[in-house]
């Protein structure tokens, strides 16, 4: 009985690779140059009228990745990094798709897996598991590729009108991403500078349709050191093609020193969490339908050490809903496909929400723990070449500096981002936040008067790219507020990034 259940669930898993093929067909044949999708492209009606190239071109140092521009999936399909991202990092809808599927392309003519994975054991042992082991298969190429970023950098600060300074590199990154058999993912992504040394970034694996008698893609398990992708629009990893992140996914409540400005006192805070942090966790995610996607997961709150800092496990959870487009599974509605016209890009028209909480505990001082919690939202549209959205999140602290001050800390974010193609390989890119750290009046009652943060930024930029693994940044980020600078005496600390960043 056990091993006709464990057939079933493999066999279910096998069909939900197999995504509507013709309307897939139609989704890759649109993120390929024209000469490549067949002389008349893709037809609105999800199908092909040529497939001369059934099987997608392999062009040269292509990268088809998902959390980060990894050629090694390029090099398992075949196929251009634009199938799966607008600018990589940055996903595209089709992208989004394949991550949530473990790293597993819906079958079609166009985009078939092209390497031959290395067998581990016979089929036949299917037959005799569990008096077998189970076979599975590892990737016949090798699944591990580079990335480097260079930066260069102008900063106005106190001292000087503008500081120039060369980040050559900036980080050097070792990655690598694939799929297992039929129902196992794996990803790993460590990063070096000169600053930090060697990180190891995410170390993750993606076990898809774990609880029998469940549809497919409604349960996944996926556990490791991870992302939470708390809100998919404008993720630091996957939804961002120039280089800057909002301030709330930085954020830290150590990062603030309120200072009593009569006796010089100060105030900080031992809690170092944040939200954008990738951190070890166990989260169960799924498809409720094929465009409402739900995430729930158990994390340790920490991410730069392997123990535990306290004895709780920080819970999340997230849902989203995609509206119009390639739904999250990566199929089409009927009557529906992909915008035609777009010169090697995969465009949509599609309106999403999404939302998340977090709710966790960090030690503070003197064995206080401060709990936590974190509220957010974001609404996204994308129609053709545009895509645009806002989102708002707000965090509280229940006890951010233990014993050493009574108090209670939130902050709030406010913020938006504008993307537009103005050619394929061109994107302008405008992103606005108001960020708000307010002293809580607690503390200024104690005298506490100096060290809120307060600020509003403007960050217009380009993404060029120069091949579709060679991406061009220059983006500035203008201060229109900014209280520290202010109660320093200083000027606003505006800054010009320019950055080349290269994946093979």
């Amino acid at each position: 009985m056990i091993r006709r259940w464990y057939r079933r669930l493999l066999v279910r898993s096998n069909a939900a690779r197999a995504l509507a093929s013709t309307a897939v067909v139609a989704v890759c044949a649109g993120a390929l140059p024209a000469d490549l999708a067949g002389e008349d492209g893709p037809a609105r009606d999800g199908s092909t009228r040529s497939h001369r190239h059934a099987s997608g071109p392999a062009g040269p140092l292509d990268g088809a990745g998902l959390h980060l521009p990894i050629p090694a999936f390029s090099r398992q399909f075949r196929t251009a990094c634009s199938t799966c991202h607008t600018a990589a990092p940055k996903l595209n809808v089709l992208g989004e798709a394949f991550r949530l599927n473990g790293y597993r392309m819906p079958d079609n003519q166009l985009l078939l897996r092209e390497d031959e994975p290395v067998s581990l054991g016979d089929e036949a042992w299917k037959d005799q598991w569990p008096r077998a082991i189970w076979p599975g298969d590892v990737p016949g190429q090798s699944p591990l590729a580079v990335r480097i970023q260079s930066d260069m950098q102008w900063t106005r600060d106190e001292a000087v009108d503008y500081d120039f300074t060369y980040r050559f590199p900036h980080e050097v990154y070792l990655l690598a991403g694939t799929s297992l058999g039929n129902s196992i993912g794996v990803f790993l992504e460590t990063e070096w500078s000169r600053d930090e040394g060697l990180n190891v970034v995410q170390a993750k694996f993606k076990f898809q349709d774990v609880i029998p008698g469940v549809a497919p893609r409604r349960a996944n398990l996926w556990l490791g050191l991870q992302n939470p992708y708390l809100l998919s629009f404008a993720d630091r990893q996957i939804d961002r093609a120039a280089r800057q992140q909002f301030a709330w996914q930085d954020f830290r409540a150590s990062d603030l020193r309120f200072v009593d400005a009569n006796s010089g006192q100060d105030l900080v805070s031992r809690n170092a969490f944040r939200l954008g942090w990738t951190q070890p966790s166990l989260e169960l995610n799924g498809l409720l339908t094929h465009r409402l996607y739900y995430g729930v997961g158990l994390a340790q709150g920490t991410a730069r050490q392997t123990e535990d800092n306290n004895t709780a496990k920080d819970l999340y959870l997230k849902l989203r809903y995609k509206l119009g487009g390639l739904d999250l599974q990566g199929q089409y509605a009927d009557g529906d496909g992909p915008v035609v016209g777009a010169g090697g890009q995969l465009l949509d028209r599609s309106l999403t929400l999404e939302t998340f909480g977090y709710f966790g505990s960090q030690p503070a001082s003197q064995g206080v723990e401060d709990r936590t919690r974190a509220l957010g939202g974001a609404l996204r549209a994308i129609s053709g070449p545009l895509d645009v959205g806002v989102g708002v999140v707000h965090s509280h602290h229940d006890a951010p500096w233990g014993r050493d001050a009574e108090g209670t800390l939130d902050y709030w974010s406010t913020f938006g981002k504008l993307e537009y193609l103005l050619f394929p390989w061109v994107i302008g890119s405008l992103k606005v936040e108001r960020f708000e750290a307010p002293i809580p009046e607690n503390l200024r009652s104690l005298g506490y008067s100096i060290g809120e943060r307060r600020r509003t930024t403007l960050v217009p930029g380009v993404v060029v790219l120069l091949r579709q693994n060679v991406r061009g940044v220059v983006e500035g980020e203008f201060f229109l507020r900014e209280t520290q600078s202010r109660e320093l005496g200083r000027r606003l600390p505006h800054s010009l990034w320019v950055r080349l960043d290269v994946a093979f």
